[in-house]
């Protein structure tokens, strides 16, 4: 063992102590679970495809993760998400066995409803529809920085708890914000955290002048928010780990946010993927060492990322723009400019309720402060929080996640057969199928799916047969079988525009994006469907082939008897 090993072990003995030590006074103040047999923690790394993980273990950015698997007790392997390849449909399929949402925003014909995965009232309704399919498999567990609950009892940071008072039972009463304050390691290692974010966003501005201009006091509230929710979701694994809180479930969505802004492989990306594998070890170590229960741990993806070339970059207008031009009408055309907004803005919030949900319980001077913590907050959250008009006035929606597109024409409640679109819309058909941005264009006739390519190629799918004419649009994917398989899952889904789009997937592996990023995910190819999963060695024999979320629902709930 060389001197570097017995360092890392030295470290995590006195970090597992400690952590034993720091818990003790908290968790008896906390109602103990009625935990029986073998538990489990889902800790996923939002976006992280597998040939990416593997290029970033040979470069020993993640020493954890390869420490873990090269000493044989974890296994590395690829699994496939499906499509589309968006957090949403895969929290779905994971924590309710059914992957219901076409995407991270779509429009609801029925109720006239613009449907985005940022909005609690959107996650809540969806949550609702899901529980009436299967049971949620984090009953009994806790759930942190995520979209879906999966029927948690503890949701922490959970956009479709939002509206409830999330930390009611759980941070009531206990002082458990207060108890993560008063640990001076966690609150350094906090603003760390903090000024160092800041820092290389400063950094990064001063050395490249065309980036937008953020005022340096919003840029540090904004880095101190990610680093407070960042924290304080490890330090709460942490705590439900040493209680033994049977099903856990946290999202590390970092990587996703920095891949999204400067590319898969960025140093901002790395940097992010650092300091999450330096999070993982201290979950992982807990796990083994100080927990009241035996748990199998699981670290993986949702999905993966593609390197984007944007459409409006390559084609000097956006995808709205160009609908509008070729059906000469009005289009609302929802992409992801309202993401980073709103994303911060939850942040905001959940800080907010965080503070209120706490104050309470905190003694005169740090109720104060807690005050004037909130009024920045505040401040913030009313500039931030964006918009949404719900009174839609033109005649068609086109709705974007990433290289995904989902359009809807208004001229009827109802979905549309492709045929119907055809008919009304010849000239735009005319000028979709073929253009060099697409790959494909997707549509239903009754219970058939049509599949027209950028070759021509044309791919009829019914019950008992595929009919071919032309080049197949489905060769620049490789598994035919596959694609074909998600194609007619996504199109099918009662909420799927008349048309469903897929960007151009490139030779290199470039993706056409119709948002504004230097990485997408959301279709198919180039990494965007390709996650990875690693698991104990020890459960090898029993796990299956993981072909989509569902199977992962299926074997959780059947191998750990939920």
């Amino acid at each position: 063992m060389n001197a570097s090993n017995v360092f890392q072990n030295l470290r995590g003995f006195w970090a597992a102590a400690l952590n034993r030590l720091s818990f003790r006074r908290t968790v008896a103040r906390l109602q103990p679970p009625s935990a029986s047999g073998r538990a489990f923690i889902l800790l996923q790394i939002d976006a992280l495809a597998y040939p990416v993980l593997q290029r970033i273990l040979q470069q020993g950015e993640m020493p954890h993760l390869l420490r873990l698997l090269q000493q044989g007790k974890y296994r590395l392997v690829q699994w496939r998400c499906g499509l589309p390849s968006t957090t949403t449909a895969i929290q779905a399929g994971l924590f309710y066995g059914y992957r219901s949402a076409p995407g991270f925003r779509w429009y609801d014909k029925a109720l006239n409803v613009v449907v985005t995965s940022h909005r609690p009232e959107n996650m809540r309704a969806l949550e609702e529809n899901l529980q009436l399919v299967n049971p949620g498999l984090l009953a009994g567990g806790g759930v942190y920085t995520s979209l879906l609950s999966g029927d948690a009892e503890h949701a922490v940071f959970t956009v479709s708890r939002i509206l409830v008072r999330q930390f009611q039972g759980y941070l009531e009463g206990t002082g458990l914000l207060l108890s993560f304050l008063l640990r001076p390691l966690r609150v350094l290692r906090l603003l760390r955290y903090a000024f160092a974010r800041f820092g290389r966003r400063l950094w990064a501005r001063l050395r490249h002048f065309q980036l937008p201009f953020i005022p340096l006091g919003r840029s540090f509230l904004e880095a101190f928010m990610d680093a407070t929710l960042t924290e304080f979701m490890t330090f709460c694994v942490l705590l439900d780990l040493y209680r033994g809180v049977p099903r856990l479930y946290a999202n590390f969505n970092g990587y996703d946010e920095m891949a999204h802004m400067h590319g898969v492989l960025h140093p901002e990306a790395l940097w992010m993927l650092r300091w999450i594998d330096s999070r993982l070890a201290e979950i992982e170590r807990l796990s083994r060492e100080g927990s009241k229960a035996h748990y199998d741990v699981f670290i993986l993806s949702d999905h993966g990322m593609a390197s984007a070339i944007s459409f409006r970059a390559r084609f000097g207008q956006t995808l709205g723009e160009f609908v509008s031009q070729a059906v000469h009408l009005d289009v609302d055309f929802y992409a992801g400019e309202e993401s980073a907004a709103a994303a911060r803005a939850l942040r905001a919030r959940y800080l907010i309720a965080a503070l209120r949900d706490s104050q309470s319980r905190l003694p005169p001077w740090a109720r104060r402060l807690a005050r004037r913590t909130r009024r920045p907050l505040l401040n913030y959250l009313s500039r931030e929080e964006p918009a949404y008009d719900w009174c839609l006035e033109s005649e068609v929606v086109v709705q974007v996640s990433g290289p995904l597109a989902h359009v809807y024409f208004r001229v009827t409640s109802q979905s549309m057969d492709l045929p119907e679109v055809a008919l009304l819309y010849p000239d735009f058909m005319q000028q979709l199928v073929g253009h060099a941005g697409i790959e494909l264009v997707v549509g239903r006739d009754a219970d058939q799916v049509i599949i027209l390519g950028r070759r021509g190629g044309v791919l009829t799918v019914g019950a008992d047969r595929v009919d071919l004419q032309g080049l197949d649009p489905l060769e620049v994917y490789g598994d035919r079988d596959y694609v074909l398989r998600e194609l007619e899952h996504l199109v099918q889904l009662p909420s799927a525009g008349d048309l469903v789009l897929l960007g151009r997937l490139f030779d290199t592996g470039e993706v056409v994006t119709f948002e504004e990023q230097q990485a997408t995910h959301g279709g198919l190819g180039g990494g965007q469907d390709q996650p990875f999963f690693i698991y104990p060695a020890a459960l090898s024999r029993s796990l299956p082939d993981l072909e989509c979320p569902e199977a992962l629902y299926r074997w959780l709930r059947s191998h750990y008897s939920l």
